[in-house]
This record gives C-alpha cells, structure tokens and sequence, in this order.
C-alpha cells in the first residue's frame, strides 16, 4: 500500500514525520525564507499550520527571550509532536502549541506582530482561503505581518527521468486537485496577488528553487522516495499515457536506480509572499 502520509484531518503529506523529512531536505531554502519575513526580537508570532515545528527553533531564535510562539495546527498528533519538540529543546522564546483552525483562529483580535503559515493554504478551498485571510489580519495588530509560502509545482523534477514525464503528471494531477476545489500546491505564485486583493499593502515575495544533485543527502532521499511511490499510484488513476505510467512504475519500484545516478537532480520550487496589515 502506497503512503500518503496522511494526518487525521485527511490531508495528505501532511504528517509530522513527512514534514520533519521534507524540512531537513530543504532546511537552508525555508529557514533563509523565514529570514526573509523581517521578524523582529520581542514580537509575539503564530506558526498557522505549524505541521512537525520545522521552523520553530529558528522562529524562537528571531524573536528571543522576550518573544513567543504560538505553534497551530489541526491535526492533534502533529501539535502533541510539536509539544514533544517544545520540551525536549531548550529554545529562547516561549513557545506554546495549540489545536486550531486558520478558518476560525482561537485568538484574540490583534494579537500578534507576525503571522506565517507555510505549505498549508494549498489544503484550502477559495472560501476557506478568503475566511483564513479575514481571520489572519483580525489576529494581527496594526502594521503586522503576514507571510505565507507555498509550492508551485510546475517546478518539480527528478532528473535524469524525462522531465515531460513529470510535467505531464502535474498537468493531470493539478486538474485533478482543481476539481476537489483546493487551491492545490500550485498556488505559490498566486499568493502576492492574493495578499494584495485581500487589502494588505507593502507585498513583497520571493521564489526558491531548491536543488539536490548526487550524491543526496539521506533525508533527501527519504522525500524522494515517498514523492515517487506517492505520485507513481497517483498517476494510475490519471490519464497519463502507458508509456509514462511504464516509467512511474519503474521508478518507484527501483528508486535507488534512479537516485544513485551521477547525474540526480531533485528540483522543487515556492514561492513566499509577505504583507502589512493597515488598520
């Protein structure tokens, strides 16, 4: 049976375990990400969507001793991981996790400096987005900061496999989302336009592609793995060709064959877009 790293909330990818997996691939692309917020010591932030807590150390160190931290997530397994996390380290800041919804936040208005919400907006519905965006800026006080990352996988590659192959799949897969009525995780590129529809002012954003060439590192490998098993049973049920369904099969049944090429490439891309909310 393929994994789909599924939570309780039923949202795939999404477990502590892939999240932690996914963060330590890609840890020097999202933490400069995070820099780039501007996040300042002494500011009161919420992690919205905290998933496994990746951030949260770098989040504790920018805000300092006299900040905290809100970790939020839906799924109660991931936020008692982020617990387990919380008491095992010894971080500057305070840090307190929580079950929530970014639909309807359990905070009072104008409570925190900064809000940052990565790789969650994509399990949202347009509705379910316009409500968290309502609810994000109730949260922050005047002039506060909003920063949300999310992927655009039209940038995803396995090199030296076909990359037309890959292509194909996420032509089918992203129409496949669109019809659950998802944003899906092509909307990192939509998201500054979506701040600025949404009235916040001073949008700035930035796209990272992340590369990983051979030889991989471990957990790199690991997030291959799952994305080629994952998408190669994905693809099954799509309408890609046989002949890209013979190569799909072929990777996820020998991933090795593929990862120890000389020649690997692992790409992926997202995009971050940061506002200010006026008040």
């Amino acid at each position: 049976m393929t994994s789909t790293k599924l939570t309780s909330t039923g949202h795939t990818l999404a477990d502590a375990s892939w999240l932690d997996t996914h963060f330590e691939s890609a840890r020097p692309e999202y933490e400069e990400s995070l820099r780039y917020v501007g996040i300042e010591p002494g500011w009161k932030v919420l992690d919205a969507g905290c998933g496994g807590g990746g951030y949260l150390p770098l989040m504790s160190e920018l805000v300092g001793p006299q900040g905290s931290v809100v970790a939020m997530d839906l799924a109660p397994e991931n936020v008692a991981h982020v617990e387990k996390l919380v008491d095992e380290s010894k971080l500057p800041a305070t840090i307190k996790a929580r079950i929530g919804s970014l639909s309807t936040l359990p905070f009072e208005d104008s409570a925190f400096n900064c809000v940052w919400s990565a790789n969650v907006v994509q399990y949202l519905k347009e509705d379910e987005f316009l409500l968290a965006m309502e609810e994000f800026k109730r949260v922050l006080k005047p002039g506060g900061l909003l920063a949300i990352k999310d992927f655009d996988n039209s940038i995803v590659q396995f090199v030296p496999m076909n990359p037309d192959v890959t292509a194909r799949f996420f032509v089918e897969r992203r129409a496949d989302v669109a019809r659950t009525g998802q944003l899906g995780a092509a909307c990192g590129t939509s998201l500054a336009s979506r701040l600025r529809r949404a009235g916040l002012t001073e949008i700035r954003r930035r796209g990272w592609l992340i590369e990983r060439w051979a030889p991989v590192p471990p957990a790199t490998r690991s997030l291959v793995e799952t994305c080629l098993k994952l998408w190669a049973g994905q693809a099954e049920g799509f309408g890609v060709s046989d002949s890209d369904l013979k190569i799909w099969r072929e990777a996820a049944g020998s991933p090795s064959n593929l990862i120890d090429n000389p020649d690997f490439c692992w790409r992926e891309f997202f995009v971050l877009a940061v506002g200010r909310v006026t008040k």
